[in-house]
């Protein structure tokens, strides 16, 4: 009897190493749509559903975002084409549940970027956004249905007053009506369920969605500027521009306030000079950091001194230490995690800094130097960020791959990271919505519930394959220069019984130079079939940790495998082991694999000179 040498573990997947050198251990290039899991772990990735109603027309949604209110409303947010909406669950105890107009006629070409600030009048949250242009747009979030219309009054559905649906009781009191645009004016009655003072409440049916204006105000923070990146630190509006190197600060009371007295008081507003266009900005720690141009990084400092008997406070822009192309490339690849930034730079790479002592140094954090090959080679355009249950998305829209970094952390507070291989997904803004991770889509104005499903689908719900490979290193048993031969190889895993067609590819020395062999694995042969998944799923998954595509992604039905395939020996150097399917509903895991290896007999004659 001769022993098998199994692969019992993935560790990560890295396409930076020389594949003849690197751990079998891990996933290399040549991997896609397939997930490693933090029981260590590869299986094939689920694939999406979509929310809402599909749209075949070719404009992708150019941003997304969540909004999680102040009065607990969850309200996510798209744009595509000159078109800003908003995903209606249940308002008013009426099911909407689609995506909403909220309205038209903005810019169809430059991407808006949003962020919350809080009117202490209203006693709201403001979703305020810019758009390339030198106006602030401002939405509330009202939502409202119509229970029924008198000459002069709306009366909404459900219990709660107009002012608990978000909807102002003193500023910019308009609503629109989705289904028909028209704007109406109120003068009162947000306190209760019936809006008062309209002067026409003609086009007004009962069941009709209502909506409270978009505010825009305009030539700020001054005529013809153009507005392309934006923050709110301690209620004051950030607002930086693509076109010129001046960042403006409003006051904490007034978002479109950016005057400032001399001395400066605090919470009045201010104007930063840098020494390149702004890249976006990210708050971290008790300072806002910008990203300048394509190589610098600043520090915004505010402090308290004392003027004769007034308590004044200065704000400064320090440049820190950063290298050639380290700057962000782009608002939307600057991701918060914690206390921490991790964003995209020019070079290109991904960066993080804890906090902002860390600038101090020459060097930063650099976390893609493990699939290096792939961040030069990627087209970046329009990527975007987003951090989700421990892991970190970034989303390379022209070529539809999302790449995956995961953090875990064990109880001694140890940190791992690894690379996910590189997904294949329709995708460009990613959102977290009802607390799953959704993606926008790169080429038509649909939103796609992730890891969702045994399949892609199309506009037409029709199901599409999912290529899943899992190419492992080449392993040379740690003899290279020797031959090995086996004549047998062991495989272990999970398998749905609508897998009849799992390719395990074998390549016998660099790129099957000596010979290619593929053998079948079939989720409905009872030969190798063992227990129901779902029969051991507690031993599974570890108490109070859910893993991305872990255990609770496993089908019901899916069955425990082992299979020792036959296989005429053929003398090797090393060998490389590649799990594959590219149909619908495919759903496989790899525990463990490997051959029973041992020294060939033959002697490598044919590479003696």
């Amino acid at each position: 009897m001769r022993d098998f040498q199994l692969t019992e573990k993935v560790l990560s997947y890295q396409s930076a190493s020389d594949p003849n050198k690197t751990d079998p251990r891990y996933l290399i290039a040549g991997s896609q749509n397939v997930l490693i899991d933090r029981q260590l772990k590869v299986h094939s990735r689920q694939g999406y559903s979509r929310l809402g109603a599909a749209n075949t027309a070719l404009t992708p949604v150019r941003k997304g975002a969540t909004w999680n209110s102040s009065t607990g409303l969850e309200l996510p947010i798209r744009m595509y084409d000159d078109e800003l909406g908003v995903y209606l669950g249940t308002v008013d105890t009426l099911a909407i549940n689609a995506w909403t107009k909220i309205t038209d006629g903005l810019s169809a070409t430059e991407i808006p970027r949003f962020a919350v600030w809080w009117d202490a009048t209203e006693n709201l949250d403001l979703l305020l956004s810019v758009m390339g242009g030198d106006d602030i747009y401002e939405w509330n979030g009202g939502v409202a249905v119509v229970d029924s219309i008198e000459a002069t009054t709306v009366t909404k559905k459900g219990t709660s007053t107009f002012a608990q649906n978000r909807f102002y009781a003193a500023r910019d009191m308009t609503f629109v009506c989705v289904r028909t645009g028209t704007e109406y004016t109120y003068t009162g009655g947000a306190g209760t369920t019936t809006l008062t003072g309209i002067a026409d409440t003609d086009g007004l049916v009962a069941g009709d969605v209502l909506i409270q204006k978009i505010v825009t105000t305009a030539d700020q923070p001054a005529a013809d500027r153009t507005n392309d990146t934006i923050l709110v630190f301690e209620n004051q509006l950030v607002l930086g521009s693509f076109d010129d190197n001046e960042v403006y600060i409003s006051k904490n009371d007034d978002f479109a306030d950016f005057t400032y007295s001399s001395p400066r008081l605090a919470g009045e507003g201010g104007i930063l000079t840098l020494d390149g266009p702004s890249g976006g900005f990210g708050a971290l720690s008790d300072g806002i950091l910008v990203f300048a141009g394509h190589s610098s990084i600043f520090k915004v400092k505010y402090q308290e001194i004392a003027i004769s008997t007034t308590l004044a406070e200065t704000l400064t822009v320090k440049k820190e230490k950063s290298g050639i192309d380290q700057s962000a490339q782009s608002p939307d690849c600057i991701v918060p995690i914690g206390n921490a930034l991790a964003y995209l730079s020019h070079e290109p790479a991904l960066r993080l800094v804890e906090q902002i002592s860390d600038l101090e140094g020459p060097q930063l954090k650099t976390l893609s130097n493990p699939i290096k090959p792939d961040f030069d080679a990627e087209t970046w355009t329009n990527a975007q960020g987003l951090w989700h249950k421990n892991s970190l998305y970034i989303s390379a829209p022209s070529t539809s791959h999302l790449y995956i970094l995961e953090f875990i952390e064990d109880a001694d507070g140890n940190l791992r990271r690894f690379w996910q291989p590189p997904q294949i997904l329709p995708v460009r803004s990613l959102a977290v919505i009802d607390g799953e991770l959704h993606g926008h889509s790169n080429s038509v104005p649909e939103t796609y519930k992730l890891f969702d499903g045994y399949s892609d689908i199309n506009s037409s719900d029709e199901k599409l394959p999912i290529n899943a490979i899992a190419a492992f290193a080449y392993n040379d048993y740690e003899k290279p220069a020797l031959l090995k031969d086996f004549d047998e190889y062991f495989c272990e895993g999970y398998i749905s019984p609508s897998t009849k067609d799992l390719f395990l590819t074998l390549k016998y020395d660099y790129g099957g130079f000596t010979q290619k062999i593929e053998k079948t694995i079939d989720g409905t042969d009872e030969d190798i079939l063992e227990e129901f998944v779902s029969g051991i799923s507690l031993g599974q998954v570890p108490l109070g940790q859910e893993p991305l595509g872990g255990s609770s992604s496993i089908p019901s039905d899916s069955r425990k495998f082992k299979v020792i395939f036959e296989i005429p020996k053929e003398s090797f150097s090393r060998i490389q082991a590649i799990f594959s399917t590219n149909e619908v509903d495919r759903y496989w895991a790899i525990l463990n694999h490997g051959a029973n290896v041992v020294l060939s007999r033959r002697r490598n004659i044919m590479n003696k000179k």
